[in-house]
């Protein structure tokens, strides 16, 4: 790694703890201020793959986002899914076939998912309450069809900042 890459990885990073922050302050925006901290993993990859920029960012993000950020439950969010996800996106995408992508994310989400639930129902997430078995099971599903819109929505700015970024 660079000086330049180290910088920019330092400032990503940055960028990422300040959203949690603003989502951890602002519960009405926590949500959209996670999966917009996740997105600044995705940077590192857009271009030249810098692999283990992207993991040092998600780390150092989330390491200070769990000392810094007031609500928790947002850092929570980005260290099980919105910060690690495009590591894991970019890794299915670049190494397997096209055919079995899909099936592969849907069983690492429905895997971060189990592990989220175990947490709620150990009261590990202090203030999450499980529901009932029919009304888990519609969350459940429910969950996976944001999920694929999630997916879907993060190629498809993936893909507008490929073009709009300038070149390294």
């Amino acid at each position: 790694m660079d000086a330049r890459e180290i910088a920019r990885g330092g400032l990503l990073a940055a960028a990422a703890v300040a959203l949690l922050y603003v989502g951890g302050a602002a519960s009405a925006i926590g949500p959209a201020c996670c999966i917009a901290a996740g997105i600044a993993s995705a940077v590192p990859l857009l271009r030249r793959a810098h692999l283990r920029t992207a993991v040092m960012l998600y780390l150092a993000a989330s390491l200070l986002g769990a000392l810094i950020v007031p609500r928790k439950g947002v850092v929570v969010a980005y260290v099980l899914f919105c910060g690690l996800y495009p590591v894991v996106k970019y890794l299915i995408e670049a190494r397997l076939p096209r055919q079995v992508q899909m099936g592969i994310k849907l069983v690492y989400f429905n895997v971060v998912l189990a592990a989220a639930g175990a947490l709620a129902a150990w009261g590990l997430l202090g203030g999450i309450v499980l529901p009932g078995f029919f009304k888990l099971a519609v969350l459940w599903f429910a969950a996976n069809f944001v999920f694929m819109v999630y997916d879907i929505g993060l190629s498809r700015l993936i893909a507008v900042l490929r073009r709009m970024l300038p070149p390294e």
